[in-house]
């Protein structure tokens, strides 16, 4: 597994690949929409690794083994961080 996966996915996660940053004073901005992932399959693997690292949060399973998952301040700020942007959450 490598961290571009994990980008991917978080960055899916607050709908970064369909909406995109805003630019403000020389840097970028984004406030998400959403912050959640229905994961399933090899995605519940990668997301539980970012659990692990303390970057998201996850639901209870559901009966075909997947679950919902959301990431935490620190998660968003790590994302931004890689990204180059500032990503706001619902507390800002």
């Amino acid at each position: 597994m490598t961290e571009n996966i994990c980008i991917d996915l978080a960055s899916h996660c607050i709908g970064l690949d369909y909406k995109k940053p805003y630019k403000r004073h020389g840097r970028y901005f984004y406030r998400p929409y959403r912050n959640y992932y229905d994961a399933g399959g090899a995605d519940v693997d990668t997301w539980d690794v970012m659990v692990s690292a303390g970057y998201a949060k996850a639901g209870k399973k559901d009966r075909y083994g997947g679950r919902m998952y959301w990431l935490t301040r620190e998660g968003l700020d790590w994302l931004g961080g890689k990204l180059g942007i500032h990503i706001y959450d619902e507390e800002e």
